[in-house]
């Protein structure tokens, strides 16, 4: 079973494979804030610590909101993430 950390919360969970990363968040009052829910918004960034190719693929709206903000390539909208094995959020 995969664990999520995340960090600055002091959050660290075993999931099932295949659990969105936002509701990980939801279910375990972590800090990470959800607006839209649809990966346009950028409220949900989140900066992975390790474990990226742990979590599924970008979907391609999350692909262009990180593209046209400038993100950093280890960052994720938590809301388009789903964890398929261990992963560290900051």
């Amino acid at each position: 079973m995969p664990k999520v950390t995340i960090k600055k919360d002091n959050i660290s969970v075993d999931v099932p494979a295949g659990t969105p990363l936002m509701k990980i968040c939801d279910d375990k009052g972590a800090s990470v804030l959800f607006a839209c829910r649809a990966g346009s918004c950028l409220s949900c960034l989140v900066t992975i610590a390790s474990g990226m190719e742990n979590l599924s693929k970008k979907t391609d709206v999350e692909e262009v909101t990180l593209s046209s903000f400038g993100c950093q390539p280890n960052q994720r909208l938590a809301c388009q993430v789903v964890v398929n094995g261990d992963v560290v959020i900051e």
